[in-house]
């Protein structure tokens, strides 16, 4: 290490004493100087000058060195796996003490086990040859015996596969969002969403946009006002050749329509109220008499049909009144019922931007006004924007999604608002409605890297099996894909968009969260922290998973910039022992496993450099390597099945079982 400057004062040198026997108690856990920061009330960049200038070095130099010291001992101990000697150290997984082991000894840690041994025969003390100018004594305790499995947290399972179950209730694969329609006139987006259609085989595509200005829809010539349906039919022939039914949204504004020029997204969709309600209402009867004529009302009677897309909070998605949105309401779901009391209609989507719920006096409003509703629905999301840091900016103007101040809400969120919306709908609508979560997704901020890594197929099954979910007929994720009209576009391949899919069609983790869900079977046998057990007939299906979630400073807003997977709470790796009983005949065995190093394009991307402008053969190499591993065998079972399984944090394990008959 480079010698320490002067000490500036006392006490700053109090302040880096303190912070010293912090990293001392600490340094196993995820601690930054950030959160030190945080604690003491001080100035983070005030923290890190004072740290460098009195010990010589900054504050995460220091505390790889205190880990890396810390892991030399374990790394001693032929037994200790790799993995675990990188976690009780206090590396957040195998690959970053793999590179800190080859930036300081020019050798992967089993070269370095061996060198250790070999001069530990020779009676040399490596450890003792190494400087030690700022190593505390923590570093020459002897071995504790648990160390080794602190990090794991092992769990023996046993069941019978004759157990009376229940029914499960998919409601991840009834709807995908796609954005605006406009995006489902690419080819890309249509390729994507085909080969999606064929693995996951979802109900429903919905997107919004519908009445945007290219689109096209509106026309004026010297003979008035007309309307043009020639892209949207285009978009609606596509769906049914792929056999998906759309989720339609009715909006944004025609120019032509709109009262006021207010506008969101990149492609400005008009967000005000119609300046004649009259010219609104022949929009939306023109296109629900073009669908019904062109796909006949049996067809249509089975699409959904939602006014508007987000309930207006601080003039985002609308700018009228509260009133103003009511009375839009109202007048379009009587026009549609009117022409046919089977089609589907529902208002704009709850978003819980605010602690005042606008579903509580719509509901009310339709009650009161005998106005009709088939479905309601909410988005739920776990970012919320800052408004108070953001409410003088104008959002008239396209956004730089960078500039939006966010926090996160807690791992529970999801379950707590699906509860707070069943809640809201048995107490102010006394009939039995459809409740539909349109769009879902960890964030909306297409610039969020975590929708990229490992961690969201986890937070994906973890929510979707959650007891909470069945509240709801649907829940749609957000989105299909990174190709999104809304927001920029990135160069680079990975860059946090919301998608499943890339905009290079590469999948991402959060892709075969779905698939996997999609292969369990309709009974549940046996469920639990962490797992599910399923059958389909004799087969058998189970599912794994190891979740984790960030930790306090990043939900605070407070950890942005922090590296994908530095920012999560401390976490187990797991280790489980299934037992099956009553289980008979011969089986074909299919092990899916899915981690940072099997099924994440975006862990893989990292390791090859981050390459930003892939060709075509690069772009090819992910698309294959980027998948779960599978490893397959045949097995004869005479009344037991036993599985051991290491499920890595962020990683998923998916087991079928399926008989052989002769």
């Amino acid at each position: 290490m480079a010698e320490p400057e002067n000490r500036v004062s006392n006490k700053d040198s109090n302040i880096v004493q303190q912070i010293l026997k912090r990293v001392e108690l600490d340094f196993k856990g995820k601690i930054t100087l950030n959160e030190i920061a945080l604690e003491q009330h001080y100035n983070a960049s005030y923290l890190s000058d004072i740290f460098r200038k009195n010990v010589g070095v900054t504050f995460k130099t220091y505390l790889d060195e205190i880990r890396m010291r810390y892991s030399l001992f374990l790394l001693q101990n032929p037994e200790a796996s790799i993995t675990n000697i990188a976690l009780s150290s206090g590396f957040s997984d195998e690959k970053s003490y793999y590179k800190a082991i080859k930036n300081k000894f020019s050798a992967t840690p089993l070269q370095l086990r061996k060198k250790l041994q070999e001069w530990n025969d020779e009676g040399i003390s490596f450890i003792d040859s190494l400087d030690r100018q700022y190593i505390h004594h923590y570093a020459s305790l002897p071995l504790a015996p648990n160390t080794l499995e602190e990090n794991t947290v092992q769990t023996t399972i046993v069941k019978d596969i004759r157990t009376d179950g229940y029914e499960l209730k998919p409601v991840w694969n009834k709807i995908i969002n796609i954005g605006s329609a406009y995006t489902l006139l690419n080819q890309n987006i249509r390729d994507q969403i085909k080969e999606m259609q064929e693995e996951i085989e979802l109900e429903y595509i919905r997107f919004e946009g519908l009445f945007n200005q290219e689109m096209d829809v509106v026309q004026k010539d010297r003979d008035g006002l007309k309307f043009n349906w020639k892209f949207i039919n285009n978009i609606l022939d596509y769906i049914r050749d792929i056999e998906l039914k759309p989720f339609i949204c009715l909006s944004y504004m025609p120019l032509l329509f709109a009262s006021k020029s207010s506008s969101f997204f990149n492609y400005q969709g008009n967000t005000s109220p119609p300046k004649e309600m009259s010219q609104w209402l022949s929009l939306v009867q023109s296109f629900m008499m073009n669908c019904i004529n062109r796909y006949g009302r049996d067809t249509v009677s089975k699409w959904y049909f939602q006014i508007w897309t987000e309930f207006p909070v601080h003039d985002i998605h609308w700018s009228g009144t509260l009133e103003q949105f009511f009375e839009l309401y109202k007048q379009t779901a009587l026009l549609i019922k009117g022409i046919s009391p089977s089609l589907k209609v529902g208002p704009a989507a709850e978003n819980f931007h605010t602690d005042e719920h606008i579903s509580e006096k719509l509901l009310d409003f339709c009650q009161q006004n005998e106005v009709p509703i088939d479905f309601y629905s909410c988005n739920i999301y776990h970012n919320r924007v800052k408004f108070n840091e953001w409410l003088d900016r104008s959002i008239t103007s396209p956004v730089d999604i960078k500039s939006i101040p966010f926090q996160y809400e807690d791992k529970n969120h999801t379950k707590n608002m699906l509860e707070k919306m069943h809640r809201i709908l048995k107490t102010h609508y006394p009939k039995d409605i459809e409740f539909i979560v349109t769009r879902w997704n960890f964030s909306w901020d297409v610039t969020n890297l975590l929708h990229d890594t490992a961690f969201m197929a986890t937070f994906i099954i973890e929510n979707m099996l959650d007891p909470s979910a069945t509240h709801a007929k649907a829940i749609g994720f957000l989105t299909a894909s990174d190709i999104l009209y809304e927001w920029d576009i990135k160069s680079t391949p990975f860059f946090g968009g919301t998608g499943l899919v890339n905009t290079e069609g590469i999948k991402k983790s959060a892709y075969y969260a779905f698939a996997f869900l999609s292969k369990l079977g309709g009974t549940v046998f046996a469920k639990g922290k962490n797992y599910i057990m399923t059958k389909q007939g004799e087969n058998i299906q189970i599912l794994v998973y190891n979740h984790t979630y960030p930790n306090q400073l990043f939900m605070k807003g407070q950890q942005a910039d922090q590296q994908s997977y530095d920012i999560f709470e401390e976490s187990n790796d797991l280790s489980l022992n299934i037992h099956l009983q009553n289980i008979y005949g011969t089986y074909k065995c299919k092990q899916y496993s899915l981690n940072r190093n099997h099924g994440s394009a975006y862990d893989e991307w990292i390791r090859m450099g981050e390459y930003v402008d892939l060709d075509y053969e690069e772009t090819d190499y992910l698309k294959k390597i980027s998948r779960p591993s599978l490893q397959l065998k045949q097995l004869t079972l005479t009344g037991d099945f036993h599985l051991s399984l290491h499920v890595p944090v962020h990683g998923i394990e998916c087991i079928i079982l399926n008989k052989f008959y002769n």
